[in-house]
Parts: C-alpha cells; sequence; structure tokens
C-alpha cells in the first residue's frame, strides 16, 4: 500500500509538472480603492498601458503603469469595445445617435505619450470570414466553419500566426494564408503569451449568466493546460503583454489583477 501511495504522488507529480506552462511569480490588485467597475481589459504589447472600460463597455480610460495615472480617453457608448494600441495613438470606436435616432459608429484616435510596438501584419473578422493583411493587401479565408462568427482575433508576436475563437469549435490557430495548425480547445477570449503558448478564459454558464470563470495558460496544440485561477474566482477577459511575462485579467465585480509569470522551458 506504502509503495503504491509513493507511485500514484510521484505520478501526480509528474502530470502536475508535464501541465504546467507558465510560473506564477506574483499577483497583485491594480487601482484598488482608486478606480471601480473595471472591465475588459487591454495591455499594450511591452505592458506600458492598459485600456480598461466598463461592463457595457460604455467610455474608455487608460492607465500607464510608469507613471501610476490613469486618464479617460472617453465616456461614450462602445468606446471600450475592442480598444487597440497603434504605434503612438490608441483607435477606438464610438456609437453615437445619428440621424432620426439611428446609431452611428465612428473611428476614433487618442494619442499616446509613448510609442507601443505593435505588429506589421494585422488581423480582422467579420461574422465567418478571417481577414488578414501583409504588405497593404488584404486576403480573407473560412478556416472553419462557424454560423455564429469569428471573435477575439489577433496576430503572434512574431507575426508568423493568427488566433481567433470561432463559435462553436473553440480557439483556432492558421498560418498567415488560413491554414488551421492547431484548434487548441473550447476556451473563451484567448490572447497569446509570446509565442508558443496562450493564456484563456474558461467558463461555464446556465444560458442566462456565469456560472464559473477561470483564467488558464495553456501549450499552442492544446496538450498542456494550467488553470492560472480557481473556477469560483470570476475571473475572466485575460490580456497579456507580448513576452508573456505579464497577464491582467478582471474579476466579475469589476476589479483587475495583475499576474507576473515566467515561461517554462
Amino acid at each position: 500500500m506504502k509503495r503504491y501511495l509513493i507511485a500514484l504522488l510521484a505520478v501526480m507529480a509528474f502530470v502536475t509538472s508535464k501541465s504546467q506552462v507558465v510560473k506564477v511569480l506574483s499577483t497583485e490588485p491594480l487601482l484598488k480603492g482608486v478606480e471601480s467597475e473595471m472591465y475588459h481589459p487591454v495591455i499594450s504589447s511591452g505592458g506600458e498601458y492598459l485600456l480598461f472600460t466598463s461592463v457595457n463597455y460604455t467610455g474608455l480610460k487608460v492607465y500607464d503603469f510608469a507613471n501610476n495615472v490613469t486618464t479617460k480617453i472617453s465616456e461614450e457608448p462602445r468606446a471600450g469595445f475592442m480598444p487597440a494600441f497603434a504605434g503612438s495613438e490608441v483607435k477606438y470606436e464610438t456609437k453615437a445617435r445619428g440621424t432620426f435616432g439611428r446609431g452611428a459608429i465612428a473611428a476614433k484616435t487618442f494619442k499616446l505619450e509613448k510609442k507601443v510596438n505593435t505588429s506589421a501584419v494585422a488581423v480582422r473578422t467579420e461574422g465567418s470570414k478571417l481577414y488578414i493583411s501583409r504588405n497593404g493587401v488584404e486576403k480573407s479565408y473560412t478556416p472553419v466553419e462557424s454560423g455564429a462568427g469569428y471573435l477575439w482575433e489577433s496576430v503572434s508576436p512574431d507575426g508568423s500566426k493568427v488566433m481567433f475563437f470561432a463559435a462553436g469549435k473553440g480557439i483556432v490557430i492558421t498560418d498567415l494564408n488560413g491554414k488551421v495548425l492547431s484548434m487548441p480547445g473550447k476556451y473563451e477570449c484567448p490572447v497569446w503569451l509570446g509565442n508558443d503558448a496562450i493564456a484563456a478564459m474558461n467558463a461555464t454558464d446556465d444560458g442566462h449568466q456565469y456560472r464559473s470563470s477561470q483564467i488558464v495558460a495553456m501549450s499552442i496544440d492544446g496538450k498542456k493546460v494550467q488553470h492560472l485561477t480557481a473556477p469560483e474566482s470570476m475571473t475572466m477577459y485575460p490580456t497579456a503583454t507580448a513576452d508573456g511575462s505579464v497577464i491582467v485579467y478582471g474579476t466579475i465585480d469589476g476589479r483587475l489583477y495583475k499576474m507576473n509569470l515566467e515561461p517554462i522551458k
């Protein structure tokens, strides 16, 4: 019996070590006691800035890590829906009341003090179409069938791969010609942790509201999956620096946390 327990513990230790993608160095709250109702964070590639918004994407703010200063970019509806860093600017959209009460979408920019590194490859999705732009030439692809469409598209830090979420299928990773390289699993809100790993949200719901939600890290083939937070923590919407050393994520009650990581090689 003793020999069996020792063997079992050894196997468990092996499985745990084999499933690890990163080493968690520390976790700390951001803007505690200063800001509230913080959702949908987006961190710049080098970790200089952090964008965040309200739960329904109204308004947009930017936090400067170096100066510990938060600046209001916009108070308009939709301003916080998928904003993006582009060089020395933040690009975002707003929804304003147009003629005869119809909503109109306007693209806007906000000037930053420091320039942020951005990829030369651009990607966007529209329905079940993936659009990849290189050297000013854009091509469309349909890597997998998905009646409800694609979301959360991004380019790997080295510009060699594209990742997105296909409704009903999960995460999809392709090359720059739309060829599927892997489908790591049915996780949401995927972001790159360097070029060989990703972070995502693993959530369950009852069709109306979340029942559990946690942040996971995984290899791009999905063979290694590491739980970074507990399911009951209701942590969601991760964002990460290009080198994968920092993840920022939110909670269902509008708080933000910064997790410092070290890749396991």
